[in-house]
């Protein structure tokens, strides 16, 4: 079974055991048909009981989870659900899809790897290992090319791309 991280959790939401997630991406539609989760290093799932979406995070209710006490023990593990249950549009990609792809430039130059993505507000940030060095690009389409989930490859415009990275 191929199981892929839709959320991170954050923290309790109340004292009955809802759980504040991180969402990994940013359409929680592509999450409506997924009804049960796997805790981060768990084989056996855990039934949604309730699910609700606001502000980029996703606020879940799982029957084996019911105080605020046992949901502290689980701050920073992954959700995770199974991939076949994820309706992703064509044009848009799961992370755990597309981590540790393998970034070039046009001509075919390899310029480094894929190795997170994060969002502060207005879109998402690319993080590439170039040469044992971390930098962050936005996700916009002057920048990233192509990206093809099958072969692990995104394909970047080089100049759009060194004129845009940000050393962290």
């Amino acid at each position: 079974m191929d199981k892929v991280l839709i959320a991170q959790i954050l923290k309790p939401q109340g004292l009955n055991g809802e759980i504040k997630c991180k969402l990994c991406n940013n359409n929680p539609q592509l999450l409506k048909n997924v009804n049960e989760v796997y805790l981060e290093g768990k084989d056996v799932p855990s039934r949604i009981i309730s699910k609700r979406f606001s502000g980029g995070f996703m606020y879940v209710k799982l029957g084996t989870i019911n105080s605020r006490e046992k949901v502290d023990l689980l701050r920073g593990f992954g959700l995770y659900a199974e991939r076949s249950l994820i309706s992703v549009p064509e044009d848009e990609y799961v992370i755990d899809e597309i981590i540790g792809s393998q970034v070039v430039d046009e001509d075919n130059n390899n310029i480094g790897e894929l190795i997170d993505v994060q969002n502060y507000g207005a879109t998402d940030l690319f993080v590439i290992n170039q040469y044992k060095r971390e930098y962050m690009i936005p996700f916009v389409d002057d920048i990233v090319v192509k990206i093809v989930p099958a072969n692990k490859l995104i394909v970047v415009n080089r100049k759009k791309y060194d004129e845009a990275k940000i050393c962290e």
